[in-house]
C-alpha cells in the first residue's frame, strides 16, 4: 500500500487517540473485567455522568503555564506497540514566565521551542513518562514533525539527549541538558555562550551550577547518590550524571575551574541540614559539626 499524506495523517491521529484519559480508562476496564469495548464505553459514559466529570473544571495541582500530558510508562520496553503499553499522566511546563519571555526576545521562536522541548521531556522523564515525537509536535508544540526532527537533530549534534519514546533504547549514553551546561562551564565557556547554545536563561544556568555545587559538596561529605537525591530533591539519575561529570573533570587540568564553580555557590547550613526532618541522623550530625567549625564550602 502506498502511504499518502492522508494515510500518514490518519495513522498519526490513530496513535494520538491511544493516549487520551478516556482511552486509558477504557483499556483498564476492558483488561480488568474482560469486557468488550462496547461495554467499557457504556461504563465510561455512566462514570462521567455520576461523578460529573467535566474537562473544563480547573485542576488545583496545575499551576498557570502547566498542562497534563499522557505518555508511555518508562518501564515499557522499546518496540512494544503503543496500543499495548501502559499510559501515565505527567505535568509539564509549557510557559515558564519571564524565563520564556527572555528566551523568545533574545533567541526567537526557534529558541523558545527548543527550550520547551528540553524542559518538558526532562520533566516527563522525571515522572517516569516518555513522550513521543507525535505528542510533542501535535499536542504540545503544535508544529510539524519535520520541525521537531530538526530541533532534536540539533541537540544530538551538541551531544544533548532529548528523552523521547522513540529514543528509549538510547537512554543512558546521552546526558541531561543540565549536565551539559555544567560541562560547558568546565570547558571554560561563559554563561552567555551556554545560554545561547542551550536556549536557556543565565538564571537557569546559575541554578544548575548551584545544584551541581551542592551535589559535589555532599558527595565529599560521604553522602551516597540516594541520600544526595533525597537532600537536594533531584532524581537519582541526575545525581549520578553530576557525579560522573565531577569525576571526569577532577584532575590537574581542570582543578582551577572546578574549584571556582564549586566555590561560587555558598551553601548555608539551612540548605542542607534542615532540608528534611527524615534525613539520616548521623549525616545530619556530621554536617552540624562541619558547619559549627566554620569549614564551609
Amino acid at each position: 500500500m502506498i502511504k499518502t499524506y492522508k494515510i500518514n495523517k490518519q495513522q498519526v491521529q490513530k496513535r494520538l487517540d491511544l493516549k487520551t484519559l478516556e482511552n486509558v480508562f477504557l483499556k483498564s476496564v476492558e483488561q480488568g473485567t474482560n469486557c468488550s469495548p462496547f461495554e467499557s464505553q457504556a461504563i465510561l459514559s455512566i462514570t462521567k455522568k455520576i461523578f460529573m466529570l467535566d474537562d473544563s473544571q480547573p485542576d488545583d495541582n496545575i499551576k498557570p503555564g502547566q498542562m497534563k500530558a499522557i505518555g508511555v510508562s518508562f518501564n515499557e520496553p522499546a518496540g512494544k506497540p503503543l496500543s499495548s503499553c501502559r499510559m501515565l499522566e505527567c505535568i509539564i511546563t509549557i510557559y515558564n514566565g519571564k524565563d520564556d519571555d527572555y528566551i523568545r526576545a533574545t533567541q526567537g521562536i526557534t529558541g523558545l521551542r527548543r527550550a520547551i522541548i528540553l524542559r518538558v521531556t526532562a520533566q516527563a522523564l522525571e515522572q517516569g513518562v516518555l513522550l513521543t515525537q507525535d505528542d510533542l509536535a501535535f499536542h504540545i508544540l503544535h508544529c510539524g514533525l519535520r520541525t521537531l526532527n530538526r530541533d532534536i537533530r540539533y541537540f544530538k549534534e551538541q551531544n544533548i539527549f532529548v528523552p523521547t519514546r522513540g529514543m528509549q533504547s538510547d537512554i543512558g549514553p546521552g546526558i541531561s541538558h543540565k549536565v551539559k551546561a555544567i560541562e560547558l562551564l568546565l570547558q571554560r565557556k561563559n554563561t552567555h555562550e551556554i545560554a545561547k547554545l542551550l536556549y536557556h536563561t543565565i538564571d537557569s544556568i546559575e541554578r544548575y551550577t548551584h545544584t551541581f555545587s551542592r551535589v559535589v559538596y555532599l558527595a565529599k561529605q560521604g553522602f551516597d547518590a540516594q541520600q544526595i537525591s533525597f537532600t537536594v530533591r533531584i532524581s537519582d539519575n541526575l545525581v549520578n550524571q553530576y557525579l560522573d561529570l565531577f569525576n571526569k573533570y577532577n584532575n590537574k587540568k581542570y582543578n582551577d575551574i572546578l574549584d571556582s564553580i564549586c566555590r561560587a555557590t555558598k551553601l548555608s547550613e539551612h540548605d542542607i541540614i534542615n532540608s528534611d526532618d527524615n534525613q539520616p541522623g548521623d549525616k545530619k550530625n556530621l554536617l552540624k559539626i562541619h558547619f559549627q567549625r566554620g569549614n564551609k564550602l
